[in-house]
């Protein structure tokens, strides 16, 4: 039986959640990453399941649905964040947020997971990255849940790593491998090379 997945890109086509500049949309962000990252899980024989196609936008319940409808291993929202009303911040990094402790739950095992693969990767993670919060998606998933905020779009610095192309990369491959250690899928058959195999790779197969 195949593990399944399901990515939530999180928000939809007319959000505006972006930049101050303009030069970033979060929603365009989310979308791509999840386009970076199915296909790393699709290769370890993760089965992905997307909450969201790319013109349209669900309600948060109907995301947790979707989830839940498909009887998902785990659910990872997509996303990043912001700070301050206007203009640039100087709040900066990834942290990662589950329903609610203790850390020992499931949810929080995928959330350390995460953190450890993107800190592994030199990926910028704030002091604690892990924190709670009752989001509908968090809350209404009968799967193990987190939603991921990559970095701040009000950080001018964060910015420019979120527009590019090969730190993407690296978040999706920190992410999907993240997600392979909760499910226990990395590693197993003796397939430790080919959890290696970067996005560009993935691409071509």
């Amino acid at each position: 039986e195949r593990p399944i997945v399901c990515l939530d890109p999180g928000h939809g086509p007319d959000t505006v959640n972006g930049s101050p500049d303009g030069s970033y949309r979060e929603q365009e962000f989310a979308w791509d990453m999840y386009a970076r990252i199915a296909p790393l899980l699709e290769e370890q024989g993760v089965e992905v399941v997307v909450t969201r196609t790319k013109d349209t936008k669900p309600s948060l319940t109907e995301r947790a649905e979707i989830s839940n409808r498909a009887g998902a291993d785990c659910f990872v929202s997509l996303h990043s964040n912001a700070a301050g009303s206007d203009g640039w911040q100087a709040a900066r990094g990834l942290m990662i947020y589950t329903s609610a402790g203790p850390m020992t739950a499931p949810r929080n095992a995928l959330a350390q997971a995460l953190v450890d693969r993107f800190r592994e990767a030199g990926v910028l993670v704030r002091e604690s990255p892990i924190l709670h919060e009752l989001y509908t998606v968090l809350v209404k998933t009968e799967a193990p849940a987190v939603l991921i905020e990559y970095g701040f779009h009000t950080n001018k610095e964060d910015v420019d790593l979120l527009k590019d192309d090969a730190y993407r990369d690296k978040l999706a491959e920190a992410t999907a491998r993240g997600i392979c250690d909760f499910l226990g899928v990395a590693g197993k058959d003796g397939q430790e090379e080919e959890t290696a195999m970067t996005v560009e790779e993935a691409k071509r197969v």
